[in-house]
């Protein structure tokens, strides 16, 4: 069972989903033993930038990034933790513990210009997410980072993306 347990979060994340950058919200709604599912949304910003059909020159624009993802255990820590209390002889846990999730899912985001151009990215996600709780009262705090390979089927080609994302829970 992991310990990094946390219901909804905000992200800031750089290309992979998001053409450039995106402030996103994730939420869980399931949560399993060593695994959980979550949903992610936000708006993030496109670069202008070359001609579109019309000949119009395109101005910068607004990305509608959503996600969802399974993530499963990496690390055992159960493990770590038995090893602990049986080996060291303290019986809490400590405050800060780090866990490495291994991520997949899918993802698309709509991609609107002033000019009335519109992109569609479509996603598949394989990425590593870890994540560090601060077990310090009055709530404990999950931070987590998330690296991952995001290949995108966009204007009809694939082109083979990546990115990071840093995020804090809020609840």
């Amino acid at each position: 069972m992991y310990r990094t347990r946390y219901q909804s979060a905000i992200m800031v994340e750089a290309f992979a989903t998001s053409p450039i950058l995106s402030v996103n919200y994730e939420y869980l709604p399931v949560r399993w033993r060593t695994s959980f599912m979550s949903l992610r949304g936000g708006i993030g910003f496109l670069p202008g930038g070359g001609i579109n059909k019309f000949n119009v020159n395109n101005g910068a624009g607004a990305s509608f990034p959503v996600s969802a993802t399974y993530d499963f255990l990496l690390n055992n820590l159960r493990k770590r933790v038995f090893n602990r209390v049986n080996v060291k002889c303290k019986s809490a846990p400590s405050r800060i513990a780090s866990e490495i999730f291994g991520e997949t899912g899918l993802g698309y985001t709509f991609g609107a210009y002033p000019n009335g151009d519109t992109r569609h990215y479509s996603y598949f996600i394989l990425g590593v997410r870890q994540q560090v709780v601060f077990d310090i009262p009055p709530h404990p705090r999950v931070i987590f980072l998330r690296a991952n390979v995001t290949p995108s089927y966009a204007v009809g080609k694939f082109e083979l993306r990546g990115g990071v994302s840093l995020g804090i829970s809020i609840q």
